[in-house]
């Protein structure tokens, strides 16, 4: 009996601080909110008309050839709270911060050269698939513009599988300092196409649809562009969990959501631990259901196990 109410004692604590945690991390983002400044409109009609850049119009149409794409989707969370862990405490030795889309990057463009195929594929008119040895990782960086607005640009890790963390981490801030509107790194003798992408939003519609239908149907031209995978990660922006359901030129991109602490079991025991929401977006004319099951599996386990003592990851800080 004395047990019985010992346990019930135990495990109402427990969910005690569960609530607590809960209602911690609610005020803290409520707080957030009302932070938030608002675009006061002054203008006397009572709205206020803002021309669509270039840039914001070449997005748009972007998005609407991914649309074309015969997309599936797989969401799941990773337990990422040693990692963060080993992230934090590299920063309490060195003062040096490193970025968690930096250590994602690593760890995915790792798994990827695992299942090169099909994960590193993309498809040619329907008719043919490409598999590269490199794993080039697309991703968007936030930047400070000359108005002061602050706009996502894309930027493509070369061979990001060959690259440490540290690595990564270097060049994802170096990328933020570059003063150029698009930053995608182009290597190799189609240099010429870092320079198309660059003006290609200035181009005439006609010209620029031709362009990306182009740059779409052909691997070669869409890796030199915008790497052979993507990966996008909202969670920066915001707090809590939360997952993303995104369309993608490639055939396979990962979604980060936000993270928050949640019950979660280790080892048989239920503990509050740091998840973060994923989220896979395919190709599936390129990408079944079962192989994109094991990647998933296997990038879960690296980022949350077998990643921490590898020497391309957090051992790679040490050196």
């Amino acid at each position: 009996m004395v047990l019985i109410l010992q346990y019930t004692k135990v495990k109402m604590d427990s969910e005690t601080r569960v609530i607590q945690e809960k209602m911690q991390n609610m005020k803290k983002r409520n707080k957030e909110l009302h932070q938030t400044s608002e675009m006061i409109i002054e203008d006397k009609r009572g709205y206020e008309i803002r021309k669509v850049s270039p840039l914001e119009r070449l997005l748009h149409e972007f998005t609407s050839f991914s649309r074309e794409k015969n997309m599936i989707w797989a969401q799941a969370e990773a337990d990422v709270t040693e990692a963060l862990q080993k992230l934090r405490e590299y920063k309490e030795k060195t003062g040096e911060s490193i970025s968690f889309t930096a250590f994602i990057i690593t760890v995915f463009a790792r798994v990827v050269a695992m299942h090169k195929y099909p994960m590193n594929s993309l498809m040619r008119k329907n008719k043919e698939i490409y598999t590269f040895n490199d794993v080039d990782v697309m991703t968007n960086i936030e930047r400070t513009m000359e108005d002061g607005s602050k706009r996502p640009v894309s930027y493509t890790f070369r061979k990001a599988h060959k690259k440490t963390l540290k690595q990564i981490s270097d060049e994802l801030r170096e990328a933020q300092k570059v003063k150029q509107v698009t930053v995608t790194s182009t290597e190799g003798k189609k240099r010429w196409i870092q320079k198309v992408v660059k003006r290609l939003p200035y181009y005439p519609k006609f010209i620029r649809h031709y362009l990306l239908r182009l740059m779409f149907n052909n691997p070669m031209l869409k890796k030199q562009a915008m790497g052979t995978v993507n990966v996008t990660a909202v969670g920066m922006f915001g707090t809590g969990m939360g997952k993303m359901v995104h369309v993608t030129p490639h055939a396979l991109s990962l979604g980060i959501g936000g993270m928050e602490k949640l019950p979660f079991n280790v080892d048989g025991k239920v503990m509050n631990r740091d998840l973060v929401g994923m989220t896979l977006a395919m190709d599936h004319s390129v990408i079944d259901g079962a192989p994109a099951t094991r990647f998933f599996h296997d990038f879960r386990e690296y980022l949350m196990h077998f990643c921490h003592d590898a020497d391309w990851c957090f051992k790679s800080l040490e050196q």
